[in-house]
């Protein structure tokens, strides 16, 4: 987000107050209203003496960040220059779906899932020439690999969960991208 809205794109020569809104926006929806939520709900369910599995816990988070992505995208929906914060944040969306539905087959590397998204999206806007981000690619890809890596040598993750990860939010980022 920050990227293309201040680096080398038509989205730099948005005025000052617009990209303050998109990043209060997606700040918003992305991080602040997630946070509070599930801290609420942990919050209340202490009071009822009921303790959250992870498994439970999880599948809260993936809803609430799904609602909370759908809800940014229908935020920007009026302004049609908008359009590509609007499919990235359906991109979020689709995404924690995926995970969601996912996770009665085995664990999917949500972190992964989520890079995968974001080296389809530059590479989809470099490969468009709307763009050139191609260093920003580079480092993208470089950070994926730095989480898949990190993720292994902590034994969160196998090396197979990562891989569906990746491929699966490469998949839903591009897909989204050409036909939303």
């Amino acid at each position: 987000m920050v990227l293309l809205l201040f680096t080398n794109t038509v989205h730099s020569y948005y005025p000052w107050k617009i990209k303050v809104y998109l990043l209060w926006n997606i700040t918003l929806y992305s991080t602040v209203l997630p946070v509070l939520t599930l801290e609420l709900l942990k919050r209340f369910r202490r009071l009822r003496n009921k303790r959250l599995s992870k498994r439970e816990y999880t599948i809260i988070a993936l809803l609430v960040g799904a609602i909370c992505y759908v809800l940014c995208a229908i935020t920007m929906m009026n302004v049609a220059s908008l359009a590509i914060f609007r499919k990235i944040a359906m991109v979020g969306m689709m995404c924690n779906i995926f995970c969601l539905a996912a996770l009665p087959f085995g664990r999917i590397s949500a972190h992964l899932t989520a890079m995968g998204a974001a080296v389809a999206l530059f590479t989809m806007l470099n490969i468009l020439g709307e763009i050139s981000l191609f260093w920003i690619l580079l480092g993208t890809i470089l950070c994926a690999g730095i989480i898949a890596s990190a993720r292994l040598y902590m034994g969160r993750n196998r090396s197979r969960q990562l891989f569906i990860g990746f491929v699966c939010g490469f998949l839903i980022s591009a897909a989204v991208m050409m036909w939303l």
